[in-house]
């Protein structure tokens, strides 16, 4: 299929929305206007993304250490514009801070020197993203451990879900795919995917990864779903934020300390078809270095309809204090930038 170059500045502009708007702190809509509340959905663009455009024309022509030189003042107008994104990452450091395991992880008490610092590791995500997209992903190193459970997968020809968050990179998930030789399905929010799967298959043909259009309680694409791993593909999830629709089809557990809300729908997902769950995580160690780590989470096999409720909720807990796990050990790669928490402690 051949991609004109207008479809392939559409289809890197809607990867980009997001990415731009949660740098940015940007205000966000609520996917349901009658609860009056800010929802992490709909993210509303703003100048951000005209931002990082221009930094990826000055990494394609001027390579990484000009956009290197440059990260450090463009998170600093962020960090002072973005007050959505500043609020939260302070939120989250000061929770952490208030377990013994946080105060450990971050040695003192966070201030906007931290909550800096943990803007400017996103920034330097997505750089390494960008490096990815650009289809220069040779130049990421990634240390794989645990990716003989994929390997004994694809080997009988059997498919799965990744379980995932907003923990380092998932978009390092496309660079795993093509070392490890698997058919790679991401669920996205976004409303282009068929047009971002036609512009990574001029960027990079061959490459075995697409992207799902997900819409809270369809029906089309849970069958879309079923079909892939029935196909012994994987499909890639991220489980630590809840839509608002689906607040009714969620759980709170405790989180760092706090109760916080987790979605049930991917590990009712996973009761429902039958089919193993790997949790999957791939954090930055150092300048285009990355660790993956992927460890069986739930074997397969079918769970009755009338015990999948509470089998959902074990699920959520276990992987909510998985999350908390690799909180500790990497504080500032945690990138949830938006409310978390409803029940407003000051910490």
């Amino acid at each position: 299929m051949q991609v004109t170059h207008s479809e392939k500045l559409s289809a890197a502009r809607d990867t980009w929305v997001e990415r731009a708007a949660e740098f940015a702190g940007t205000e966000v809509r609520s996917e349901v206007r009658s609860t009056g509340r800010r929802a992490w959905t709909g993210i509303a663009e703003r100048g951000s993304l005209r931002a990082l455009l221009l930094i990826q024309w000055i990494y394609r022509h001027l390579g990484r250490w000009a956009v290197m030189v440059l990260l450090t003042p463009i998170v600093a107008y962020f960090f002072v514009t973005g007050g959505a994104a500043r609020r939260a990452s302070r939120d989250y450091l000061r929770t952490l801070f208030a377990t013994p395991r946080g105060r450990a992880s971050l040695g003192r008490r966070p201030t906007r020197r931290h909550v800096f610092r943990h803007l400017y590791e996103f920034g330097e995500n997505i750089v390494d993203s960008m490096t990815v997209w650009s289809g220069d992903g040779e130049r990421i190193r990634i240390e794989e451990r645990g990716s003989e459970h994929l390997h004994e997968l694809v080997r009988m020809g059997r498919g799965g879900i990744l379980l995932g968050a907003h923990l380092g990179s998932s978009d390092m998930l496309r660079v795993l795919s093509k070392q490890t030789g698997i058919v790679l399905n991401v669920l996205s929010f976004t409303r282009h995917a068929a047009r971002i799967n036609a512009f990574f298959d001029q960027l990079q043909p061959g490459l075995r990864m697409r992207l799902i259009h997900f819409e809270p309680g369809s029906i089309s694409v849970a069958l879309e779903i079923k079909a892939a791993i029935d196909r012994g593909e994987f499909v890639g999830i991220l489980g630590d934020r809840v839509w608002e629709s689906e607040r009714g089809r969620s759980v709170q557990v405790p989180f760092l300390g706090r109760r916080a809300r987790f979605p049930l729908g991917p590990f009712l997902l996973q009761a429902a078809l039958g089919c193993p769950m790997l949790l999957s995580t791939c954090v930055r160690t150092g300048h285009g270095r990355y660790a993956a780590s992927t460890e069986l989470f739930a074997t397969a096999g079918l769970v009755p309809r009338c015990e999948r409720a509470k089998y959902a909720e074990e699920l959520a807990q276990r992987y909510a204090a998985a999350l908390e796990g690799e909180c500790f050990r990497t504080p500032y790669q945690w990138f949830n930038f938006f409310e978390f928490w409803r029940d407003r402690v000051d910490r």
